[in-house]
């Protein structure tokens, strides 16, 4: 690994450590979307693996009992599953509805 790949490896997870958590759940959602998209162009099984589990912590960290929450976390089971069977179809509807959540957390944000 280059000196300016290290760098920028410490700078991204200096960023991640100290970033509010609206801006986390934003990066969250970008890099899992990031991963669906590469799994479906390179036809990695891991990358959508990474993304399965991004989207996991994303439902766990919901509070269950906010009714917007309930129905976020129903949006994240279904990606999950969606993308479990590796059904081309199924993964780029997860993909759309990731896309969607990243843009609407990111006017939140």
């Amino acid at each position: 690994m280059s000196i300016m790949s290290k760098a920028a490896s410490r700078y991204s997870s200096m960023q991640i450590l100290t970033s509010p958590l609206k801006r986390l759940i934003c990066f969250m959602h970008r890099k899992a979307y990031s991963l669906i998209k590469s799994g479906i162009e390179e036809g990695s099984k891991r990358d959508l693996e990474k993304a399965q589990n991004l989207i996991f912590q994303l439902e766990l960290a919901l509070d269950k009992t906010d009714e917007n929450s309930k129905v976020l976390a129903e949006l994240y089971a279904c990606c999950y599953y969606l993308l479990e069977g590796a059904e081309p179809r199924n993964i780029i509807a997860a993909r759309k509805i990731i896309e969607t959540l990243d843009e609407t957390f990111n006017q939140l944000a």
